[in-house]
C-alpha cells in the first residue's frame, strides 16, 4: 500500500465526529482509526445547518469547541473528505485547512472544515458547542 501523507496528522473536529455523537460508517471509521488527543477550541463561530454544525471564521474573536484527534489508519483522511462532501459535484460546503487549535496542553496545528456557504444569524451557536444545539440553555 503506498504510504498516506496523512497518518499521523491531526484533526480537530467541533460536531458529529465528536464522541458521544452519530454513530454511522464514517464516524465509526473515524473512531476507529484515530486517537483521541484532547478537547480544543478553535476561533470562529458556529452555526446550525439543520442536521449537522458549520464552522465559520468570521473574526469576532469567538470560539468553536470540538476535540483534537490523531489519524492513525491509512485512508481515514479520505473518509473525513468523503464525509464532509468534498467529492460531491456541485460547489463543496467545506473546506479542509490547517489551524492552531488551542488545547489545556498548548497549540496543536490540525486540519478542520470551514464551511463556505451564507449562514443563517439566527442558527447561531453562541456557546460554540455542537453538544449545546442539542441541550438549549
Amino acid at each position: 500500500m503506498p504510504h498516506d501523507p496523512f497518518l499521523g496528522d491531526r484533526v480537530f473536529v467541533y460536531g458529529t465526529l465528536r464522541r458521544g455523537f452519530v454513530n454511522n460508517a464514517a464516524t465509526v471509521a473515524f473512531r476507529a482509526g484515530a486517537s483521541f488527543v484532547a478537547e480544543g477550541r478553535l476561533p470562529g463561530a458556529l452555526y446550525s445547518t439543520g442536521w449537522y454544525p458549520a464552522l465559520v471564521e468570521d473574526g469576532s474573536g469567538a470560539e468553536v469547541r470540538g476535540e483534537v484527534w490523531e489519524l492513525a489508519t491509512p485512508g481515514l483522511m479520505h473518509v473525513l473528505d468523503d464525509y464532509e462532501g468534498l467529492f460531491e459535484e456541485g460547489p463543496p460546503e467545506y473546506r479542509r485547512l490547517r489551524r492552531a487549535v488551542r488545547t489545556d496542553a498548548g497549540p496543536v496545528e490540525a486540519w478542520t472544515y470551514v464551511y463556505l456557504h451564507p449562514v443563517d444569524p439566527l442558527q447561531r451557536i453562541r456557546s460554540g458547542d455542537w453538544a449545546d444545539a442539542f441541550n438549549p440553555v
